[in-house]
C-alpha cells in the first residue's frame, strides 16, 4: 500500500488571508522504509502564465511550414522551506510534523483562470536516494483584503448614457437614448447589484425587450519571449426581460442580480489582471442592431457599510476578518469605519473555467487540476 498523507490546519477551509498565520500539522503514515537525504515542509505561492500561438507560412518551394511560439510568465511570492527531518531512514509508521507559517501581506489573492494562475500550496517533500521524490500537496486560498469603504468613489452611483440614430436604409427612424444606473460602484461576491435600465425612445422603433451581463475579462500578461497578451471573458449572470420600450415613449426598467463567486478585482500591472463590468443589452426590432451600454464594477471581500441591508445584525467577525477599527480611527474620515454591522461571510468555491489552466512544469504524478479557490460570499 502506498504511504498516506494528512494535512491538518488551523482553518479547516484552508481560507488565509495576507498577514495571518498558517498554522497546522502533516501526519505521514508510511507503509515501508524510505531511505532519504532529508525531509522538507514548503509553502510556495506562485503565479504562473502560459499559452502558445501557431502560425503556418509557405517557402519558396511551396512548403507549408508552421512556427510555434511558447508565451510564458512567472512570479515568485513566497517560498519557504523548513527541513523537518535530515538524511538517514524513515521508517514504517506515523511520522507527525507542525508547522507555523505567516503569509506576506503583499500576496495577490489566489484566483485560476484558462491560460494561467495564482496558486499557493502547502507540501511535503522526500527527497529520496536513487529514487523518484515523494511530494505530497494541500492547495490553500490565499485572499489580499480589498476593503471597499477606503476608496470614497465606491460610495458614489455609477451612470452611464449613450445615444443612437436609427436607420434603416433609406428611411432614418429617429434616435434611441439610454442609460444604465447602479447605486454604488463596488460590491462583494453574494452582494446583490440593482441597477435601472432607463431608455427614451424618440424613434419609431419599438424596443423587443433587453438582457443584463455581469462580465468578467482575465487579462494574461507573457513577459518572455516578450510581452504579449491573451484574454478570457465570461458571462458570470445574465439577466433576460422581455419587456418592451414602444416608440416615442420613456421606460424605466428595474432589476437587480447576484455576484457569485469571484475573485476581487487586481492591478492592471500583475501578470493576470481580472475586471468586471455590467452591460446592458437592448433588442431591437427589425433591420435594426441591438444597442449596449455598461459601467465598470469593482469587485472586493469587504462591502461597503452603505451597501448592507437596514436590517443587518450586529454580529461579530470571524477571526479571518479584518481588525476592528479603534475609537481614534473611526474619528478620522480618510480610516475605514467600524466593522460590528458586516455579518460574516461564508466561503464558497470560485466559479470555474471550462478548461482550467494545466501547468504542464509540475510532474503528472503531482500536479493539482482543477482547484477552485474559496471567496467570501456575504448576504
Amino acid at each position: 500500500m502506498p504511504s498516506v498523507c494528512k494535512f491538518t490546519l488551523d482553518h479547516p477551509n484552508a481560507v488565509y488571508y495576507c498577514g495571518q498565520t498558517i498554522n497546522g500539522t502533516i501526519s505521514l503514515t508510511t507503509t515501508s522504509e524510505k531511505n532519504i537525504r532529508h525531509a522538507s515542509i514548503i509553502f510556495l505561492g506562485e503565479g504562473k502564465v502560459k499559452w502558445e500561438e501557431s502560425t503556418t507560412s509557405t517557402d519558396a518551394k511551396g512548403v507549408a511550414i508552421t512556427t510555434t511560439i511558447y508565451y510564458s510568465s512567472h512570479e515568485v511570492y513566497i517560498s519557504n522551506r523548513t527541513t523537518v527531518r535530515g538524511q538517514g531512514t524513515l521508517p514504517v509508521g506515523v511520522h507527525t510534523y507542525t508547522f507555523r507559517i505567516k503569509v506576506p501581506m503583499d500576496c495577490p489573492t489566489s484566483c485560476e483562470g484558462r491560460y494561467g494562475h495564482i496558486r499557493y500550496a502547502i507540501s511535503l517533500k522526500l527527497n529520496r536516494v536513487l529514487r523518484f521524490d515523494n511530494t505530497y500537496y494541500k492547495p490553500l486560498t490565499v485572499l489580499k483584503r480589498v476593503d471597499l469603504n477606503k476608496y470614497p468613489t465606491f460610495k458614489l452611483p455609477l451612470l452611464t448614457e449613450q445615444n443612437a440614430s436609427l436607420c434603416c436604409w433609406p428611411c432614418n427612424s429617429g434616435k434611441l437614448l439610454y442609460s444604465l444606473q447602479t447605486p454604488f460602484g463596488a460590491y462583494t461576491p453574494g452582494q446583490t447589484i440593482k441597477f435601472s435600465l432607463g431608455i427614451h425612445n424618440n424613434s419609431m422603433v419599438d424596443t423587443k425587450g433587453y438582457h443584463v451581463d455581469f462580465i468578467q475579462k482575465m487579462t494574461f500578461t507573457a513577459h518572455s519571449p516578450n510581452r504579449s497578451h491573451q484574454y478570457e471573458r465570461r458571462i458570470l449572470v445574465r439577466k433576460i426581460s422581455t419587456d418592451i420600450c414602444r416608440r416615442l415613449t420613456n421606460c424605466i426598467f428595474n432589476g437587480e442580480l447576484r455576484v457569485p463567486s469571484v475573485p476581487p478585482t487586481t492591478e492592471p500591472a500583475n501578470i493576470i489582471y481580472i475586471e468586471y463590468k455590467l452591460k446592458a443589452t437592448i433588442i431591437m426590432t427589425g433591420c435594426h442592431k441591438s444597442r449596449d451600454v455598461s459601467v465598470p464594477i469593482f469587485i472586493g471581500n469587504i462591502p461597503l457599510l452603505e451597501s448592507l441591508p437596514s436590517n443587518a445584525e450586529r454580529m461579530e467577525m470571524p477571526p479571518s476578518a479584518p481588525k476592528m477599527a479603534t475609537a481614534e480611527e473611526n474619528l478620522n474620515p480618510e480610516m475605514p469605519p467600524n466593522y460590528t454591522d458586516i455579518k460574516p461571510p461564508s466561503y464558497r468555491e470560485a466559479m470555474q473555467s471550462d478548461t482550467p489552466f494545466v501547468d504542464n512544469d509540475v510532474d503528472k504524478h503531482h500536479r493539482v487540476v482543477g482547484f477552485k479557490p474559496l471567496y467570501p460570499m456575504y448576504s
